[in-house]
């Protein structure tokens, strides 16, 4: 079975929320994506209270895929790393629905435990990642890593990188070297990930 493994702001929605920054008594409000490179420092002080709730507009080519992978039978789950799941899952509801299920890991860290938890309750042939976060994608690739080498497994690992103009840019497959990537529009996208032949 295939784990489908999908982040939530700037991967599935553009969201309005913002990371608040307070450094030297000024506010600075940013995205999750330019927080993600930005330089916290001990004196700061930061606050997600803007992540309780979740509006904005979905991505429409990753939520196809989302939802062409739960119509193929994998199993697909939302790993965000905000710290309550119940925003993602209501927005998702109103915009498509219904929602597979959502787990808020209350920061980026937060996802690889929940993914070695993920794999040693499974049997999985393939992890497929679709983030914004190529810190996140190299963790997860990691993680997977380690746990074929501790159980003598061969799960494979494939991630696909959302850039901020919502294009996709392949960054792990089980036979191309990072050094190799090219960008695929969205049709190759889809048929390459969905296939089990690659």
């Amino acid at each position: 079975m295939d784990l489908f493994i999908f982040d939530f702001d700037d991967t599935l929605a553009i969201t309005d929320s913002r990371v608040r920054v307070v450094r030297d008594g000024q506010d600075i409000w940013m995205t999750s994506r330019e927080f993600a490179h930005f330089p916290v420092t001990s004196s700061d002080e930061i606050d997600f209270g803007d992540f309780m709730r979740a509006s904005g507009t979905l991505i429409k080519d990753t939520v196809e895929i989302m939802e062409q992978a739960i119509m193929d039978g994998a199993d697909v789950h939302i790993v965000t790393a905000r710290a309550i799941a119940e925003p993602v899952t209501k927005f998702l509801e109103d915009q498509l629905g219904s929602a597979p299920p959502v787990a808020a890991t209350a920061g980026s860290a937060g996802k690889v435990p929940w993914l070695e938890n993920r794999l040693s309750t499974g049997d999985y042939e393939r992890v497929v990642v679709f983030e914004d976060c190529e810190k996140n994608i190299r963790s997860l690739k990691d993680t997977v890593d380690q746990f074929n080498q501790a159980n003598g497994t061969s799960v494979q690992y494939s991630a696909m990188c959302i850039l901020p103009d919502q294009t996709m840019v392949q960054k792990e497959a089980r036979w191309r070297r990072e050094d190799l990537l090219t960008e695929w529009d969205f049709r190759n996208t889809v048929k390459n990930f969905l296939r089990k032949t690659w």
